[in-house]
């Protein structure tokens, strides 16, 4: 069930999502909110693709909200053709005999799930084994594509503690490729397992691309958005994650099967977290009983404290309360703890902290 709050507009917006339906109830005035919510949360092509998708919705919907949906559903359309671009411009040069695989929004689109459907696609992420990352990178590069800008302890941390590349970029290209060698980073409390990830890629009819196992598809979404994300303003990535339980689990089998997967990859905890919020928010069918060890209560407790402030959109043209400054504070604090073991988050803090303190003095003369 969803929470309680039903008043709240971000929870207006979680019911609109769920049961597209309930437009007979709107008024102009909630209209003007959800659509800016959902737009801040980049849901609103996600949205525009639920209510457009049964006809008799759209007769509730005023010609001035209308206008915001089409626009949604045009822009989306836009950039969906934008990474179909990007991703025939790298089957052209990536070498034939490596296994790439696409992740994420790129994986949603080329499969056609319903997952796909409104979503902004904002850049290619590409895997492919660790032995393969040198000899994938040189041929982008030699190709024309170019590594983003970034000073040598950012592309030491990429490269030693990251789970990617740094960023490359063809010239005059919108999107970005982030070429990833695993799924969560390296010096991070979870580490899934590689051979298992690659053994099981899938092959799809027509494409030169692979993708994830579907089981591993929920997993790296749920890896993404609780154990290597900030949780801040990503609820499009809990919606991504409740579309693809509903896609790709269809029987009590497959559940159990998605369960035993999590243990073998051992990322339990951020499924549990996954399915606890999906079913909370977005009333997804997550049978009772799966065999999950759920957090210890006052770790889950903290968890239900600071993610629904994290998260949820909020307008932009209103300061945010204190609360969620903390909760965003204490979100990104999560996210290094869970990225690095402390050693190193230290020494990385010191270098930040160091940075900040080198840059300031030129930010003064600039400003002068």
């Amino acid at each position: 069930m969803i929470d309680p709050q039903p008043a709240a507009y971000p929870f207006q917006l979680l019911q609109l999502l769920c049961d597209p339906g309930r437009v007979r109830r709107l008024q102009l005035h909630d209209w003007d909110t959800l659509i800016r919510l959902a737009r801040r949360a980049r849901l609103l092509g996600v949205l525009a693709h639920r209510i457009r998708s049964q006809a008799e919705h759209l007769a509730a919907i005023p010609d001035c909200v209308r206008g915001h949906l089409d626009s949604a559903t045009t822009y989306s359309a836009h950039r969906v053709h934008l990474l179909r671009m990007e991703l025939a411009a790298l089957a052209s040069v990536l070498p034939g005999e490596v296994r790439v695989a696409v992740l994420k929004g790129g994986a949603y689109i080329i499969q056609d799930l319903a997952t796909a459907r409104g979503r902004l696609p904002n850049d290619v992420d590409l895997l492919v084994s660790r032995e393969d990352l040198r000899q994938t990178e040189a041929a982008l590069l030699a190709a024309g594509w170019e590594a983003q800008a970034v000073d040598d302890y950012a592309d030491r941390y990429y490269r030693e503690w990251s789970h990617e590349l740094p960023p490359l970029r063809f010239p005059g290209h919108p999107m970005e490729v982030d070429v990833h060698h695993t799924i969560s980073p390296v010096t991070g409390r979870l580490h899934p397992d590689r051979a298992l990830l690659f053994a099981d890629l899938q092959e799809l009819a027509g494409q030169r691309f692979l993708v994830l196992h579907p089981l591993d598809q929920i997993l790296h979404a749920a890896i993404h958005l609780f154990q290597d994300s900030e949780l801040a303003d990503n609820l499009r990535d809990l919606v991504d994650i409740d579309s693809l339980l509903r896609s790709h689990l269809r029987s009590a089998d497959d559940w159990l099967a998605l369960s035993v997967r999590a243990r073998r990859h051992g990322v339990e905890r951020p499924l549990w977290y996954a399915l606890h919020y999906c079913r909370r928010w977005l009333a997804t069918p997550v049978p009772d009983g799966l065999p999950l060890r759920p957090p210890p209560r006052a770790m889950l407790r903290a968890m239900d404290w600071l993610y629904p402030r994290c998260t949820l959109p909020r307008l932009p043209d209103e300061p945010p309360p204190l609360a969620r400054s903390i909760a965003v504070r204490l979100g990104a604090t999560r996210y290094q703890w869970l990225r690095m073991p402390p050693g190193l988050l230290l020494r990385h803090l010191a270098h930040k902290s160091a940075q900040a303190v080198r840059r300031r003095p030129a930010r003064q003369d600039g400003a002068g």
